[in-house]
């Protein structure tokens, strides 16, 4: 239903507002601008290691975040 499908993006758009900022401008940088992780390490100054590492820190605080909210804990970039 389009009410609940509202309320579930509200809710990952808030997760995902919750990140730490290095976190949450790789998740952005790779989920929305489908930018690759070595472009995103450069953009950040950052090893191609600390992009990832970066990205899976932050999908592990969206899975947790999102399960504690009663969502399903499949989260993947």
């Amino acid at each position: 239903d389009a009410l609940a499908a509202v309320e579930i993006a509200a809710r990952i758009r808030d997760a995902v507002e919750s990140l730490p900022g290095e976190q949450k401008e790789v998740f952005l940088m790779r989920v929305e601008a489908e930018l690759p992780f070595k472009e995103i390490a450069a953009i950040q100054g950052v090893s191609i290691n600390t992009a990832l590492a970066r990205m899976q820190y932050a999908l592990a605080k969206l899975r947790a975040k999102l399960a504690g909210l009663g969502m399903s804990s499949e989260v993947t970039p």
